[in-house]
């Protein structure tokens, strides 16, 4: 898929997403989560590139603000606003902001391993090191660090969060990227995992789909309306793996770990 068209499809997407969410949630709130994500995320991803020249983007996206394609920000917060709306909606008891957090986090980082190995495939970006399928395993966790942070800023009782939230997302994300490189992935799982990775992410995609059945018998379902803004940017994805590597067995393994328990969770009620 030619770059340009895969932004113009971005945008769309991103029109297309708010107005699903906006179904569900009271426009004002909406927008203000949305835009403080976006100034949170830009600032992070901002930030990452330029103290850990760890990976860059294609010269070919337009529209940059410095080094960040205007679209990347301008796509985070809705990936961050419906993990959060799908955790809410599988594990329906109250949990601690903490556990919230970390759930959250887990949801986007899952997600982001999918993005990420389908989006280098088809150089849109590129890391310094392999890892998984082109893509080291901090890259893929550092996703799910931002997302974990936000969600516990925005779930907070502060006034102000939506304002300090630009200011303390990256910074809990720089603080636990730079504790997870120095305490486990500077010394290890760095270069290429080969399949041993795939299979890693089989077993995961497989066990996150009997946790989630289990969950669905206690009432824990993700209803149609939750589900659909992730379905439209899942189908962008697909859509970019059939143009850029239809044969590759390894990427295909990898969608079907990351399809597996969103297939068992969806409801096809709204």
């Amino acid at each position: 898929m030619p770059l340009p068209v895969f932004q113009a499809a971005c945008a769309v997407i991103i029109v297309l997403t708010l107005l699903a969410m906006a179904r569900r949630t009271p426009v004002g709130e909406l927008l203000r989560d949305y835009l403080a994500l976006a100034v949170a995320a830009y600032l992070g991803e901002q930030s990452c590139i330029r103290l850990y020249h760890f990976y860059e983007y294609s010269p070919a996206w337009s529209l940059r603000l410095v080094d960040v394609p205007l679209l990347v920000p301008l796509i985070w917060p809705l990936v961050v606003m419906s993990a959060r709306s799908v955790g809410l909606a599988v594990f329906a008891t109250p949990r601690s902001p903490l556990v919230r957090a970390g759930m959250v986090g887990a949801l986007v980082a899952f997600d982001a391993s999918l993005v990420e190995v389908v989006a280098v495939r088809a150089g849109l970006w590129s890391w310094a090191e392999p890892g998984h399928l082109g893509v080291p395993v901090i890259g893929i966790l550092g996703w799910g660090f931002f997302a974990g942070a936000a969600d516990w800023v925005l779930g907070s009782r502060w006034r102000w969060r939506h304002l300090l939230l630009p200011l303390l997302g990256p910074l809990f994300t720089h603080g636990l990227i730079v504790v997870a490189w120095w305490a486990l992935f500077r010394h290890s799982l760095r270069g290429s995992l080969g399949p041993s990775s795939v299979a890693v992410m089989l077993g995961m995609g497989v066990l996150a789909a009997v946790l989630v059945l289990r969950a669905r018998q206690q009432g824990g379902v993700i209803p149609l309306g939750v589900a659909l803004p992730r379905v439209i940017a899942a189908a962008l994805f697909v859509a970019l793996l059939l143009t850029t590597a239809p044969l590759d067995r390894s990427l295909w393994l990898h969608t079907l770990a990351v399809a597996l328990p969103y297939l068992a969770a969806t409801s096809l009620r709204a």
